[in-house]
């Protein structure tokens, strides 16, 4: 279980953003993970004599021990050494124009480009579909939280939404959930930031292996935490060229062809 914590009441001074409280983040350290968890892996194998092995018993025979060469080995893979940028990520007809506002369950067509150390720039187009936005209590999420997150949970609700994505160009693809986050009918973000905790049934996951064909289809989850000052209605995706260039992924040079406007799910 992730150690969670939830951010605090924003004063009314500072409503324009929520206050938050740093703790791991929810599906976002998969990669880290792995790669951890490779180099221990590595680690392990390599320590003690690798030339000697277990005295033989009293009286039995031996054949030829095997050389050091012969034993099996683990590597950590390398990244893959990364290239600049040849430019934005653009749209192209067919897909769903900046600032369209969609009923919950009717699909985006959106363009995607996302960095893997291991395999490079991933780029390709992908459907998204928003389900309907459902909410319970938020005592609801699962967490070692503190008295005071605890306390604040008791006053809040949980809103969470499943979304179905496809691969709708068919080339192979590796990929973090895209964002998409929960906001108030005037647009307004929630006023509790919620890193680590788990609504049962809600899980994100990253993009299922393989993920290569036209109509290959990854369904994830995505969970907010809100006061019931700022109820949450609506559900925004804000990749690039609709919203900001995706720091993790992208150039923040490329934002002068971006900011074109967000696709709405309500």
């Amino acid at each position: 279980m992730r150690e969670p914590s939830v951010g605090v009441p924003v004063p009314s001074r500072e409503r324009s953003r929520p206050l938050t409280v740093l703790a791991p983040s929810r599906g976002r350290s998969r990669l880290l993970t792995v790669l951890v968890a490779a180099a221990l892996a590595v680690t392990g194998c390599s320590g003690g004599d690798r030339g000697a092995g277990p005295a033989p018993a009293p009286g039995a025979s031996t054949t030829a021990a095997a050389t050091p060469g012969a034993l099996p080995s683990l590597t950590v893979p390398t990244p893959v050494a990364t290239t600049p940028l040849a430019g934005p990520i653009r749209l192209t007809a067919g897909m769903t124009r900046p600032g369209t506002r969609l009923r919950f369950g009717q699909k985006a067509i959106v363009p995607i480009r996302q960095y893997h150390p291991w395999r490079g720039f991933t780029e390709g187009t992908l459907g998204i579909v928003v389900e309907r936005l459902q909410h319970v209590p938020a005592t609801r999420v699962e967490g070692n939280f503190d008295a005071s997150s605890r306390e604040l949970l008791n006053r809040s609700t949980a809103y969470y939404v499943k979304i179905v994505i496809t691969n709708e160009s068919g080339n192979p693809m590796s990929l973090d959930v895209p964002r998409l986050d929960g906001v108030t009918r005037d647009g307004r973000s929630t006023d509790t930031a919620l890193h680590g905790g788990e609504l049962p049934g809600c899980e994100e996951r990253g993009s299922p292996e393989p993920f290569g064909h036209r109509g290959a289809t990854w369904v994830t989850c995505e969970l907010w935490v809100s006061s019931a000052a700022r109820p949450i209605e609506r559900v925004v995706y804000r990749e690039a060229p609709y919203g900001d260039a995706n720091p993790a992924f992208d150039d923040a040079r490329f934002n002068q062809h971006y900011r074109l406007g967000l696709i709405t799910w309500a």
